[in-house]
């Protein structure tokens, strides 16, 4: 194999790389994204349950709504633990020195490297993916609980 192929191949399967790992890299700001907008989420229900949560919940007219705002309070609050919380499920690339010692028999191993990188880095992704999108619902979720808690303690706070 020529010199300007073998560089050629290797430059294809570097950009490869690249590509992978920005992919990657998205999915690392997508949680650390997700996890920010419910650090603020958690902050304003505590603000929500702070005004709101504790005058309802001190009246005894139209108790159901107060409880059941006070469910949405810990609904929300369940839901963003969720997403706040480690997991092991989402992973990342950390070990490319393996991928080395499986390079010393190929003619070019800087572009098989690339290659395995990309591969590995592309198969990452995808199980990443479903976790991923998992949080994101699950913030949502903890955003409607949030909403609902505002408008059943509110609603009971004006019937009141």
């Amino acid at each position: 194999m020529s010199d300007e192929l073998r560089e050629s191949r290797r430059e294809i399967a570097r950009a490869a790389y690249a590509i992978a790992r920005a992919a990657l890299d998205a999915q690392r700001e997508s949680v650390r994204d997700l996890r920010a907008r419910t650090g603020a989420l958690l902050t304003a229900t505590s603000v929500v349950v702070s005004f709101l949560g504790a005058r309802a919940l001190t009246t005894n007219h139209l108790r159901g709504l107060a409880l059941s705002g006070l469910g949405a309070f810990v609904l929300s609050l369940a839901f963003s633990l969720y997403v706040l919380l480690p997991t092991s499920k989402i992973e990342y690339l950390a070990e490319g020195g393996a991928l080395l010692d499986l390079t010393n028999a190929h003619p070019d191993p800087a572009t098989d490297v690339y290659r395995r990188l990309a591969a590995t880095c592309d198969t990452i992704a995808a199980a990443n993916e479903l976790h991923i999108e998992r949080i994101g619902q699950v913030f949502t979720l903890a955003s409607a609980a949030v909403l609902v808690e505002v408008v059943l303690w509110g609603l009971q706070l004006v019937l009141a």
